[in-house]
């Protein structure tokens, strides 16, 4: 299961403004052992979207809803309580919103990748 949070800022850079959107992804690993015998591994994501405009974030939302899924970040347990959209290009795979959220931000939104998020597996992304 995928937890969230989502933190919205503005970027102004002198008298331009970038619009830019982060994803920051933590993955957690764990490995169960019984009597030093390793029995399980599991993985913990939490994730973080991140728009420096929030009506990218609206747009993102209607767009999920239009592919027949929904967005919907319960802030008070922290938890992504939504689904998400159903895409061909996924069909098949196990996915969370930050594969979908990179896949809107490329190839619907028109954002371009910019740089990478260390140490976290994260990426930012732009548009002008």
């Amino acid at each position: 299961m995928a937890y969230g949070l989502l933190f919205i800022h503005h970027i102004f850079d002198n008298s331009t403004c970038m619009t830019t959107a982060k994803i920051i992804r933590h993955r957690h690993t764990f490995h169960h052992y019984i009597n030093g015998d390793l029995k399980a591994v599991s993985e913990d994501v939490q994730f973080k979207i991140v728009f420096s405009d929030p009506a990218e974030l609206d747009k993102f939302e209607k767009w999920c809803v239009k592919n027949k899924g929904k967005y919907d970040y319960d802030k008070e347990e922290n938890k992504q309580k939504g689904k998400t959209p159903k895409l061909k290009v996924f069909q098949g795979q196990e996915i969370c919103f930050c594969d979908i959220m990179q896949f809107y931000l490329l190839h619907v939104a028109g954002y371009v990748f910019h740089s990478a998020l260390e140490p976290y597996k994260g990426e930012i992304y732009h548009k002008a």
